[in-house]
């Protein structure tokens, strides 16, 4: 009886540690995201980064003016100052990912 117990307790144990493992992988180390929206005003291939006059962020920040690092260098060349974009941000990580820029149009075109 002792050990039917036993392996019982073991095997729910077990169980409860593939749960608390399966949510551990799944949280994002960057933290929660949010969606920048804003214009560009400088471009800095060098430095890697764009300038920009972002609108308010509800739970993140107000509107400002700041300078982001970009997670893909590449697009820098495909911006322009002037683009609106959208963007994400994370709480934990101080560069734009997934930047898209808002046409005329007011559709979103993802940038390639």
């Amino acid at each position: 009886m002792a050990k039917r117990f036993s392996l019982s307790v073991g095997i729910a144990f077990a169980i409860a540690c593939i749960f608390v493992v399966a949510g551990l992988a799944q949280t994002n180390p960057k933290g929660k995201s949010y969606t920048l929206k804003g214009t560009i005003e400088q471009i800095n291939e060098f430095a890697e980064s764009i300038r920009v006059r972002q609108e308010k962020i509800a739970g993140f920040s107000d509107a400002r003016i700041a300078t982001y690092k970009v997670d893909d260098p590449a697009i820098l060349s495909k911006l322009e100052v002037g683009d609106k974009i959208v963007a994400t941000i994370y709480e934990k990580d101080d560069a734009l990912h997934d930047i898209q820029v808002v046409r005329i149009d007011d559709r979103v075109h993802q940038v390639k």
